[in-house]
């Protein structure tokens, strides 16, 4: 019985940094310099303020390396106040439009 000696299955593989690849169900991590591009990038082009649904990989990885959402955009240059005041507006608006528009 001493001679049996239980492995898990792929015990004796390559570690995945070795071989490039990634553990299976983890996200792929960007760098804070890189959240903090696609930030602004997504502020510039009027989207930030559905990130949370859109991308919510992006938005995890910026509450994980900043703490918030609001400390992501605010070390970004961003004000979180205006961001949040302006996604009001936007669903807001859309709520008006989708109202007036015949069902059709």
């Amino acid at each position: 019985m001493d001679s049996l000696i239980m492995e898990s299955p792929g015990a004796n593989r390559t570690p995945p940094t070795q071989t490039g690849a990634r553990k299976r169900g983890r996200p792929l991590e960007m760098s804070a310099d890189e959240v903090l591009r696609l930030i602004r990038d997504k502020q510039a082009a009027g989207t930030l303020f559905r990130v949370h649904r859109e991308q919510p990989g992006l938005y995890a990885r910026a509450r994980r390396l900043f703490g918030s959402w609001a400390r992501a955009l605010e070390t970004a240059g961003l004000d979180h106040s205006q961001a949040m005041a302006d996604a009001r507006r936007r669903s807001l608006e859309t709520r008006r439009r989708a109202r007036t528009q015949p069902h059709g």
